[in-house]
């Protein structure tokens, strides 16, 4: 019963982030670096509040964060951009798909078993990918090729974010998880803010006064997605979290879609979250 409550929140912490980043682009749309800069300084601060064994900075670590920061700060601005201009639901399911490249890294390099299941999940990952295309007869074709680029160069730099995340806990045995983030959102804040400066300093006292409460619960609601996330794997195995996790945050970010941003989806699409979030569960599905 905790194992699915904790399910739950964390999902819905997700959620958060994501409908503030949506609700502050919508409403404002400028300063995205230094916006997503304030999403990783909080999410950091998080990290810095919740450690309770003392910090343990190594100095071989260092790659491994900022590789991650990289990765993470570019897939941050991309989603940010990509929640401004397309839909909240089929942002999140494609986001959902990041999953992927750990695994793809996970059969190739940890000779992680390939079952019939993970085959199925890739399968059914095209196809709803394929049902997510842009509607050829519409009036905002800009706006979509722009989301779909946003989302698709998102989708690669969580992904490779997630993989070097698996390298770093095998490398270092799941010791150091609160300093590996804390350099990796570290490194995405300083690099972030100091291109946001540069590009829309003039605007860095509106961005701020505006987008601060937005960023600094966007940034807290990432913190505990990612802590909740470690209790869960804690009680419960990955290959039962993971699945039930991603199906419980397509459906309330379905709801979300309808009820709070008023989105309208085509029948193709409401069939492409439904064939994603089983993708989702197949591929983390193990016998």
């Amino acid at each position: 019963m905790l194992a699915a409550l904790l399910i739950v929140v964390s999902r819905a912490t997700s959620l958060v982030e994501g409908v503030l980043i949506k609700k502050y682009n919508s409403k404002h749309d400028k300063g995205g670096f230094i916006f997503t800069a304030l999403v990783s300084l909080f999410s950091m601060m998080f990290f810095l509040i919740t450690d309770k064994g003392g910090l343990d900075f190594r100095p071989e670590m260092l790659p491994y964060g900022i590789a991650s920061g990289i990765f993470y700060c570019s897939a941050s601005l991309l989603t940010f951009i990509a929640l401004g201009c397309g839909p909240f639901t089929l942002s999140m399911l494609i986001l959902s798909y990041s999953g992927v490249f750990s695994i793809i890294y996970g059969i190739f390099f940890l000779k992680d078993t390939v079952t019939v299941f993970t085959v199925l999940g890739i399968i059914l990952i095209l196809v709803s990918l394929f049902l997510n295309r842009a509607e050829k007869k519409n009036d905002d074709k800009k706006a979509s090729f722009k989301w779909l680029i946003c989302i698709s160069l998102s989708v690669i730099g969580s992904g490779m974010f997630g993989v070097i995340q698996k390298m770093q806990q095998v490398r270092f045995d799941n010791a150091v998880t609160n300093e590996y983030m804390i350099i990796t959102l570290g490194f995405s804040f300083a690099v972030l803010f100091l291109v946001g400066l540069i590009r829309d300093g003039k605007d860095a006292v509106y961005i701020l006064r505006y987008g601060g409460i937005y960023a600094s619960v966007a940034g807290l609601s990432n913190g505990a997605t990612n802590f909740l996330g470690l209790a869960v794997n804690m009680l419960l195995p990955l290959s039962v979290a993971s699945p039930v996790g991603a199906g419980v945050k397509i459906i309330m970010s379905f709801m979300l879609s309808l009820i709070v941003f008023k989105e309208k989806f085509l029948k193709r699409q409401v069939a492409a979250v439904i064939i994603g979030t089983a993708a989702l569960v197949l591929l983390n599905f193990k016998i």
